[in-house]
């Protein structure tokens, strides 16, 4: 009871305040909040995103402020300043001519210098964010990257003011520009005009000064940092894009609607409009590219139905080839890519199970992170059936390579050039790259053993014939209707009947290189977009994130089991291990959980549930199918083993924690130095204990010497 009075009292008090707040302030001052709107929100997001990405977000945003080199934190000093100083100029047009322009009280003048001042502030948190997190990627070298940042800065804000006083003193733009804001102000040309000089207004001066030389940069990043297959290419920041991204939005949404609140225009909704119409208007979409399969082995080819003779081609490089290996990689992100990759390496290790369980791997069904992991595990394979020892690091080391920051360049040019309107742009200047999903695509072929040598599915399908490398599939969701979209070379659903379909139905006659079919599998929420065929096939499905319908691969698995294990396919498998790799801890009832109430759980609780919900069910759920599996194929037809090989928690590894701290696996596509040990250390801490082991004597004791 007296929590409930307390509440109420609580209550009362706030709408006091509230109300007293709206009696006693001017109503000035809500004018001016209402037309400073825009650079108040960009201020607040340019300031609180550090603090979002450092407490509240880590696991989302903190590795955008890790950054890898001196010149990447230079240039997002400078991009966090130029934003800063973007902010302030439309906040000071609106402060100084909002009186002209929309008849409100006007305000006493702010001395000049407060701009800098203001500007600073409001990229300090990222100035020291960045770094603070970038200490253990540079060392003692941040503060040379820190001070080159500040120079580059203050070059900035040089070539500013010498623009400005070059525009303020050239009397061909000034008069120009006035007849343009006078063609384009008939109603009123307040606010842009001073009425007792005839010029412009300096505050609209020094925005357009600052936009020009703003631009420079922005082209020049274009140019310098444009994603290229190439490994270890130089590129800038995911941030400093974030940094572009926001001084735009200040610059341009901040002087349309001081132009059109004149007017009482809804810019943000008349925007939409148009942005909605012109996509409609140019069919604008985001694509995948389809090419010609000039390989022979086209996927109308008959053998890539016949799974029998493909998996004994496969299991020949055994010494014997009753046992069959079936692996799952669950989605994830980079931590997927990087534990799925160190696992399987880990796993060929002549300690534990060695050459002959990756020789037995006949199939690999893979999800988002997963699938990346996959292909670069595939792309080192030889013609032995396995990657040589000497490839294991590069395969880790290729999975964990950052992809967020060509993701950042698509969403810069590309992206927002489709956003504001201009769909035709990507076409024009970056055809070859024409969003941030063929950017990520980009960057990953840059990893492959060979960049310069693109590999297709027709490739891996040369090679799953000759039984060089196992089955791969990267499970994707068709949007329209839901179902699942297997991106492999062999052809899984020839019937109708079917509740799935996979690349070879849909489009046999073409060819996909394997950095498209990973990023289908792939197309993270928002890191990198829907797509759909670039020719226009019919039907014409969008591909989105595979972890939609089965972030485990799990269901695909059973699936074909199901089918080929039965007698009259005549597979003749005595032995099936089912190995399932997940990326993240298992959970547990006991573990401590992060405690939310109120406000979060009414707005993000519903999406929180989303999140939470699908490891524990796909855990469960997988264990059931398994039992199902077993109970149809008697252990003396088909010998069915499970074993899911999570990331290790800390009850299960409590020395890795210890070392760690409290180690959170990122959701983002960039590892820091320190993550990358800590999935390899993680791997360590987890390959002597009791389940690793016992799949270890199943393996090197029972299996193999039964099939001698």
């Amino acid at each position: 009871m007296n929590k409930i009075v307390l509440s109420i009292v609580l209550w009362t008090l706030l709408v006091l305040a509230v109300v007293i707040g709206w009696l006693i302030v001017p109503a000035s001052f809500w004018q001016y909040v209402f037309f400073l709107r825009v650079p108040i929100i960009t201020g607040l997001l340019l300031f609180a995103l550090p603090l979002i990405a450092k407490f509240l977000l880590p696991a989302m945003l903190k590795n955008l402020f890790v950054l890898r080199g001196i010149w990447q934190l230079a240039f997002t000093i400078l991009g966090a300043s130029a934003a800063g100083m973007a902010i302030i100029l439309t906040s000071y047009i609106v402060l100084h001519n909002a009186p002209a322009r929309f008849g409100i009280t006007e305000l006493a003048e702010i001395p000049k210098f407060w701009q800098y001042l203001l500007a600073i502030a409001l990229a300090f948190p990222t100035w020291l964010t960045a770094t603070d997190l970038s200490q253990e990627e540079l060392k003692n070298k941040r503060w040379a990257g820190f001070l080159v940042g500040l120079l580059f800065s203050g070059c900035f804000l040089v070539a500013f003011e010498w623009t400005r006083t070059w525009l303020a003193t050239n009397d061909f733009f000034n008069q120009s520009f006035i007849a343009f804001i006078s063609l384009l102000a008939k109603h009123s040309t307040n606010g842009y005009i001073e009425p007792t000089t005839g010029e412009l207004s300096a505050d609209h001066l020094n925005a357009f000064a600052f936009f020009l030389v703003l631009f420079l940069v922005y082209l020049f990043i274009f140019i310098a940092f444009k994603p290229r297959p190439t490994s270890s290419q130089r590129e800038a920041p995911a941030l400093l894009y974030v940094m572009l991204l926001v001084s735009v939005a200040s610059l341009f949404l901040g002087s349309f609607t001081f132009y059109f609140d004149y007017s009482r225009v809804a810019v943000l909704f008349f925007w939409l409009l148009i942005s909605a119409g012109m996509y409609w208007l140019f069919k604008v979409d985001h694509f995948f590219e389809l090419k010609e399969d000039t390989l022979k082995n086209k996927g109308t080819d008959p053998q890539l139905k016949d799974f029998r003779t493909v998996i004994h081609q496969r299991l020949q490089h055994q010494n014997s080839d009753k046992t069959l290996v079936v692996v799952c990689a669950s989605g994830g992100g980079i931590q997927a890519a990087g534990w799925t990759t160190e696992v399987l390496t880990g796993l060929q290790n002549e300690e534990l199970l060695g050459t002959s369980f990756t020789k037995a791997i006949g199939l690999i069904s893979a999800v988002s992170g997963g699938s990346v992991g996959t292909m670069y595990y595939l792309d080192r394979f030889g013609s032995e059936g396995y990657p040589e020892n000497t490839e294991l690091e590069h395969i880790f080391d290729s999975a964990t390579q950052d992809s967020l920051d060509a993701t950042g360049w698509g969403l810069a040019y590309p992206d927002l050039w489709r956003i504001i309107a201009l769909p035709i742009f990507p076409s024009i200047f970056t055809p070859t790259i024409s969003d941030r999903g063929i950017a990520l695509e980009t960057d990953w072929q840059g990893e492959m053993k060979n960049p310069n040598q693109e590999k297709t599915l027709a490739t891996w399908r040369s090679q799953i014939l000759q039984g060089e490398i196992p089955i791969p599939i990267f499970n994707a969701t068709l949007v329209e209707d839901g179902n699942r979209f297997l991106v492999t070379p062999m052809t899984f659903s020839e019937s109708s009947e079917k509740k799935y379909l996979d690349f070879n139905r849909l489009y046999g006659d073409y060819d996909l290189d394997i950095v498209t079919a990973a990023r289908l599998s792939a197309t993270f929420p928002y890191v990198s977009p829907i797509c759909c065929n670039d020719l226009h096939l019919k039907p014409k499905y969008h591909v989105a994130d595979g972890g939609y319908f089965d972030n485990s691969g799990f269901v695909t698995v059973v699936e074909w089991l199901n089918e080929w294990l039965e007698l009259k396919k005549e597979l003749d498998i005595k032995r099936v291990l089912l190995l399932q790799i997940n990326a993240f801890p298992q959970s547990s009832l006991n573990q401590e959980i992060e405690e939310h109430q109120g406000w979060f759980m009414a707005t993000l609780g519903p999406l929180l549930a989303l999140f939470k919900v699908r490891d524990p069910v796909l855990t469960t759920r997988n264990l059931t199918e398994v039992e199902m599996l077993q109970k149809q194929y008697p252990k003396e037809q088909v010998d069915i083993r499970y074993y899911s090989i999570f990331f290790p928690s800390q009850s299960e590894a409590p020395e890795f924690y210890s070392q760690e701290g409290q180690y959170q696996p990122p959701l983002s596509w960039k590892l820091t130095k320190k993550e990358k040990k800590a999935i390899k250390q993680g791997w360590e801490a987890i390959k002597d204990k009791k389940k690793i082991q016992e799949l270890k004597k199943l393996w090197k004791e029972d299996w193999e010497m039964s099939s001698r």
